[in-house]
């Protein structure tokens, strides 16, 4: 039986998150069944909006894609050797 480590625990919840910024991060930025405006919708009614659009929430989604394959990062280079 393989014995898992707390540093291997930490990579695999470091590895779920930076899945989960990747899904829905896809899901905002190509605006799946209207998600970045509900969300948008969702949020304005709590916080100020000040000058963000509905659209600005797809541009975020954009950088939780970034966000998460920077998390994955060094695999990825770690991969390629």
């Amino acid at each position: 039986m393989l014995a898992v480590t707390k540093e291997d625990a930490d990579l695999r919840l470091i590895y779920l998150a930076a899945a989960l910024f990747v899904v829905l991060g896809l899901l905002f930025a190509f605006n799946v069944k209207g998600i970045s405006e509900k969300f948008f919708r969702f949020v304005t009614k709590y916080t100020p909006a000040g000058n963000a659009t509905p659209n600005t929430m797809r541009y975020v989604g954009g950088g939780w894609v970034f966000l998460g394959i920077v998390l994955c990062l060094p695999e990825i280079v770690s991969a390629l050797r």
